[in-house]
């Protein structure tokens, strides 16, 4: 996997596992793979995995069952919470880069709708063609 220079590789995985979670590929209660197993998939260092799994127990988004492994939360508003969370900040980054570019609100939300609107007319035409 190709990780961003910027950010801390155990904060990439963090973001990776919890949008996998909102995704619905963990649903709640489910077993995440194994530290190992992640380390694996992700080319990454069993220590980094770890700190990042870390995190995700800290902030009761994982929950480890001694002896089991590694549990989603079944706690549906702390998912919420999450999804919530990082809609906004993906918000945030997409206004932040948009006003570094010189749009008003304005015109982020006229590119916004022109988006959505070829979009739907992609989707539409995806659709039909199935």
């Amino acid at each position: 996997m190709k990780f961003k220079d910027n950010v801390p590789i155990y904060l990439q995985i963090k973001d990776i596992i919890n949008r996998q979670i909102i995704a619905g590929k963990y649903s709640l209660g489910a077993k995440i793979p194994s530290v190992r197993d992640l380390s694996v998939q992700l080319g990454v260092n069993i220590n980094t995995i770890q700190k990042a799994i870390n995190e995700l127990v800290q902030e009761s988004v994982v929950v480890t069952k001694r002896g089991l492994g590694n549990f989603v939360t079944e706690d549906v508003q702390i998912v919420d919470e999450l999804k919530d969370d990082l809609i906004k900040q993906t918000i945030a980054d997409m206004y932040e880069a948009l006003t570094a570019m010189g749009l008003d609100q304005g015109e982020i939300f006229y590119y916004i709708k022109m988006y959505l609107a070829e979009r739907m007319k992609d989707d539409d035409q995806s659709s039909t063609n199935q």
